[in-house]
């Protein structure tokens, strides 16, 4: 009767191959030394037993786990679902399979990326949109490889500049945004921002300023909001209750924050898109349902790119390959939340 492959040990296999514990070891983590034949003889009985190795202890004596770590900072959104269909996906692909954490905090997710980093414990490590404290620690060399998702490091210092990085292109999206607003007559903006602590945040609120600053004829403010739709509609709220006139367009960092927004501007009897448009970033299912102008965001394809680049680095570990910083391009779906005037 055949044992059940989980009660079994490298012992045991070792024993009914005819050979060494350390020889099944060997080729449980695909080392060269092992003869073709004797590697047969292993490979037959795994398969007859239908032995499972544990994929922790395999990590540590040196092969491959088959496992790839996700760390994301938070799951209140729909994006991060989206982004980790993609990542696994690909990882399917490659018979990986996803070890997903999400942080509680930047020093928890410093923590969770460190402590994946080494340990044999994952062959690779993907960070979603990680917070900006995370590039003030070092990556040292014995580390898996590690890729940024929505993110890329700033400046090339303490590793970071040798990590592969897949963004988004928010320089093209929000410029096709804002010259669409532009084109309906808008003149005015305010932005309502991202937090500061994460690339999007940053370089979206770049992108803006630059907007205005190219154009004499416009003008722009910034507005301050957490990353949800009670956020947004709290700063819209704050920056009405502090100003007798309101924008002619409020442009939020994403479509949750867009949709307080919209909120905050029915409280006040504002009618959208006039006097006042909106526009938002992500394209999430809701956006259709209430004509939200927006940019849609590829975030299957953004987990995809993510983990084929991982996956090269896995394959290629030990070698000195170019880093690769990928760009997924936004694209303008304009709904009835912005005016839709020809001249």
């Amino acid at each position: 009767m055949k044992k059940e492959g989980k009660h079994l040990t490298l012992r045991q296999i070792a024993t009914l191959a005819h050979t060494s514990k350390s020889t099944v070891s060997r080729v449980l983590t695909k080392h060269p030394s092992v003869s073709p034949r004797t590697r047969s003889r292993i490979e037959a009985v795994i398969l007859k037993q239908g032995f499972r190795p544990n994929l922790f202890a395999r990590g540590l004596a040196g092969g491959k786990t088959g496992l790839v770590a996700v760390i994301a900072a938070e799951i209140n959104s729909g994006f991060y679902a989206e982004v980790i269909k993609g990542i696994d996906e690909i990882a399917g692909q490659h018979d990986g399979h996803l070890l997903t954490s999400f942080a509680h905090g930047d020093k928890d997710f410093i923590r969770l990326w460190r402590e994946m980093s080494e340990g044999g414990r994952v062959d690779g490590i993907i960070l979603i949109a990680p917070p900006m404290s995370v590039f003030s620690e070092e990556v040292e060399p014995h580390f898996v490889p590690s890729v940024l998702c929505a993110c890329r490091a700033l400046r090339n210092r303490k590793g970071w500049g040798g990590v592969d990085s897949v963004v988004l292109n928010n320089q093209k999206g929000f410029d096709e945004i804002m010259t669409h607003l532009v084109a309906q007559g808008c003149r005015y903006f305010v932005h309502v921002a991202g937090p500061t602590d994460i690339f999007d945040g940053v370089d979206r609120r770049r992108v803006f300023e630059k907007f205005i600053e190219s154009n004499n004829a416009l003008k722009g403010d910034i507005i301050q909001a957490t990353l949800t739709r009670e956020g947004g509609r709290a700063a819209v709220h704050d920056y009405l209750s502090r100003h007798t006139g309101w924008p002619d367009a409020f442009v939020a960092f994403n479509d949750d924050t867009a949709l307080g927004v919209l909120e905050a501007l029915r409280d006040h009897g504002i009618a959208v898109p006039s006097p006042v448009a909106v526009a938002g970033c992500d394209d999430e299912q809701s956006s259709t349902y209430v004509g939200l102008t927006t940019l849609h965001m590829p975030m299957v394809e953004l987990g995809r790119e993510t983990t084929r680049l991982l996956f090269k680095r896995i394959e290629h570990r030990g070698e000195k390959l170019p880093v690769q910083n990928s760009l997924i391009d936004l694209s303008l779906r304009v709904r009835s939340s912005t005016p839709r005037h020809n001249g």
